[in-house]
């Protein structure tokens, strides 16, 4: 049977808990089950994910959207938490009546996202697939080996690159502490399939000792989880996707595969 592959590139309104409806852009590749929903980095909007959201709309159905704030998305003034984040993905969803159960992709800060949304709807979700996600201690962990005159560097620096983002970035980067505190409380289920595929890379702005906790920190998370499956790469830095598309493309075919020989 031929597939028919539909692309749809909207803005659509949806309603939330009868405040006035808000609008999110969204771009939908439709080919079959499951339903994939893709959250992007800090700042990011659905273009960044253009060139591999028609590679995976091969394989199934695709969405990516714009958080409110960013993109051709509504700005919004709610405080860019974890939980606003995923009432607001939840929201997104149900108004656009995306039918579920989803598989779930994400990356950086899109990973937190999903993670709580899967935490908070555990029935809309079959398997989730984490690029380098950022564990809730790493940051602390991070500092807490540096000098007090590089803390002070850091703080500075991320002070400085603050400034430099447009309103709807910086209004989701100044809550990363607020977002990475409240993660704590959201662990991994042990039900579903989940892949991280994580950066183990040393180079500009990361140390061994650096990457050394980082992996201590994942392999925490597969002991939380034991069926969580690891995947990890030097051969990239944060932006595994598209440095090695390939790795992401290949686990979503396993996975889509196991979620459909279950289904049958």
């Amino acid at each position: 049977m031929n597939r028919i592959l539909i692309v749809v590139t909207l803005i659509l309104i949806s309603g939330f808990d009868g405040k006035e409806p808000r609008k999110f852009n969204y771009r939908i590749l439709q080919n079959g089950k499951p339903t994939i929903i893709v959250d992007v980095a800090m700042g990011e909007t659905l273009q960044s994910w253009h060139s591999l959201q028609t590679k995976l709309s091969k394989l199934t159905t695709v969405v990516t959207y714009d958080r409110l704030g960013l993109g051709k998305s509504d700005t919004t003034s709610a405080p860019r938490t974890i939980d606003n984040l995923s009432i607001e993905l939840n929201e997104f969803l149900t108004g656009n009546r995306i039918p579920g159960p989803y598989l779930l992709i994400g990356h950086s800060l899109g990973t937190s996202i999903l993670r709580k949304y899967q935490n908070d709807h555990p029935e809309n979700v079959l398997g989730m697939i984490l690029i380098d996600p950022v564990h809730e201690d790493q940051f602390d962990r991070l500092m807490a080996i540096k000098s007090k005159e590089d803390q002070e560097k850091t703080i500075r620096w991320r002070e400085k690159f603050e400034m430099t983002l447009k309103k709807g970035e910086r209004n989701e980067a100044i809550m990363y502490h607020q977002q990475m505190a409240a993660m704590r409380d959201v662990k991994y289920p042990t039900d579903i399939p989940i892949t991280i595929i994580g950066s183990f890379q040393v180079g500009p702005g990361a140390t061994t000792e650096d990457r050394q906790i980082k992996k201590e920190l994942f392999n925490q998370w597969l002991t939380q989880a034991p069926q969580v499956k690891l995947i990890a790469t030097t051969k990239s830095g944060h932006y595994i996707q598209n440095s090695e598309p390939e790795l992401l493309l290949d686990e979503v075919k396993l996975m889509i595969e196991k979620l459909r020989a279950e289904q049958r």
